[in-house]
């Protein structure tokens, strides 16, 4: 008899230790905000019958049974999709499901057309939660009604483990009250680090294609578009987004992306320039985020010159939510930069726009005003054929090394240079620096560019004596390239930055 009591005794041993491991695991956090209507996803790490409890008191006298929609590495993904909620209203909710009870927890329903909407953008989270922690206790102090993410949420997107602990760990106490809609990121879909955004697609868009990931929303006086960055032109993304377009009947419109347009620090990005500028343009994009470039560049707003008629877009690339920082650029094109771990809120009153930057501290590190179709943001315009043109020539003198100049053997850099809008005869003349060019040797390159037509240039860099390579690629002395540059209506001067050795793993 002994034996077997102890037996009993131990099953009842476990089952008191399984109902005690029962927890919600992420979240909840709120998704997919809509005119009326949020949805509330959370994980377990027990299969259960979960229930949320809500209402417009703390009673919380509603209920909607949650779904649950997968699982992965032995924990349940649920959402309730909670409809007919009241535009601009206050609700509260908890989920519950056995002795299993989160905390309750208030949301906002997506506020009516005409009201003011402040929506607070990060970007390039990925590598320091700690820095994504900190942006977060800011956004329970500030309480905006959205938050938008550019993408690169976690250093590895296919890795289940960094979920929890780069993204959910990091920002969970503010997404479970305040919606966060991301854009894919290249960590989450590349094939590196990615999982061609699978993982992604389950904890931010399960209702989606994890390899079509555009989308859009309206938020208050607000229309929001995310690009998938995979497919700068891919034909069903760019139909897609004209017609969503047409179909907006926001005040204020806005795109985000994981890669920017023009970028002329850090990765120095041309995502899709041959085609979503002048889309861009033509459909009144206000503002264009990205990321990718782990920095702070907000451009001036630009328009093509000849045509004043035509819709000044604002490129901004805030990739400083966590990530390793990236050095700038300098540009007659840029308002505001800094390579710095910051945040973003804008604030939109009828045609009145307030857009702040802020570091990971609270502190303010870049503030612009303005409204739409006024004198002060005509007075910022620049021609994008010039930036065009910049960002053409900047791209090209920065280029990493695929080999090391030696007294003799050159190093070479192929330029192909084309701009996309500028038509005009470009004339240039691309050299070494002058300190530089104490320590090596090329033969200055002059060139015309003809009405807009492509040229391939080719660069011989020699060494004139030993040289010091770091791990990283860094060379010194410091290797640089200048270009100058005119045209019937502009002239331009660039220095280049360091070049680096491309190091191969």
């Amino acid at each position: 008899m002994y034996p077997k009591k102890r037996f009993v005794f131990f099953i009842v041993f476990l089952s008191f230790s399984s109902l005690f491991a029962q927890s919600i695991t992420k979240g909840p956090y709120l998704a997919a905000p809509g005119k009326n209507s949020i949805t509330i996803r959370w994980e377990s790490d027990t299969k259960l019958s979960f229930t949320v409890k809500y209402g417009p008191a703390k009673s919380l006298s509603l209920k909607k049974q949650g779904e649950l929609l997968g699982a992965k590495e032995n924990h349940y993904l649920y959402e309730a999709h909670i409809s007919q909620l009241i535009p601009g209203e206050n609700y509260f909710y908890q989920v519950t499901a056995n002795a299993i009870k989160s905390g309750v927890q208030s949301f906002k329903c997506n506020l009516p057309q005409g009201e003011p909407v402040t929506f607070m953008v990060t970007g390039d989270s990925r590598s320091r939660p700690q820095v994504f922690g900190r942006i977060s206790e800011q956004v329970n102090q500030l309480d905006p009604d959205l938050i938008i993410s550019v993408g690169d949420l976690v250093r590895q997107g296919g890795s289940y483990a960094q979920w929890g602990e780069y993204y959910f760990d990091a920002i969970g106490k503010s997404i479970d009250h305040i919606p966060l809609v991301a854009a894919i990121g290249d960590h989450e879909a590349d094939d590196i680090d990615g999982d061609a955004g699978v993982l992604f697609t389950y904890f931010l868009h399960p209702h989606m294609d994890h390899k079509k990931l555009w989308f859009s929303y309206d938020y208050g006086d607000a229309h929001f578009v995310a690009l998938d960055y995979r497919y700068p032109d891919n034909r069903e993304m760019i139909e897609w987004f004209k017609k969503d377009m047409e179909h907006s009947e926001a005040r204020w419109n806005f795109v985000y992306t994981h890669r920017p347009s023009y970028n002329v620090g850090g990765h120095r990005s041309a995502w899709g320039r041959t085609i979503w500028p002048v889309l861009f343009n033509d459909y009144k994009i206000d503002i264009v985020f990205a990321g990718h470039s782990h920095l702070y560049e907000r451009f001036y707003p630009v328009r093509p010159q000849d045509d004043s008629a035509a819709w000044p877009v604002t490129y901004i690339t805030s990739g400083g939510s966590g990530a390793s920082l990236y050095d700038t650029g300098q540009s007659p094109f840029l308002a505001f930069t800094q390579s710095i771990h910051h945040y973003m809120v804008i604030a939109i009153n009828g045609n009145h726009l307030d857009l702040g930057t802020y570091k990971i501290d609270g502190s303010l590190l870049d503030k612009i005003s303005w409204k739409k179709n006024s004198k002060e943001l005509e007075s910022l315009v620049k021609p994008q054929d010039e930036l065009d043109v910049y960002c053409m020539f900047t791209n090209a003198i920065c280029k990493d090394l695929e080999r090391l100049p030696m007294e003799d053997l050159p190093a070479t850099i192929k330029m192909d240079l084309k701009p996309v809008f500028c038509n005009e005869d470009i004339q240039f003349d691309i050299s070494l620096t002058k300190k530089s060019a104490k320590h090596y040797q090329m033969e200055t390159v002059n060139g015309v560019i003809k009405g807009g037509q492509p040229l391939a240039v080719m660069l011989k860099i020699y060494a004139k004596g030993d040289m010091i390579v770091s791990e990283d690629g860094d060379i010194r002395p410091e290797l640089r390239l200048q270009v100058n540059y005119k045209a019937n209506s502009f002239t331009g001067y660039i220095l280049g930055e360091d070049l680096e050795y491309k190091i191969y793993e």
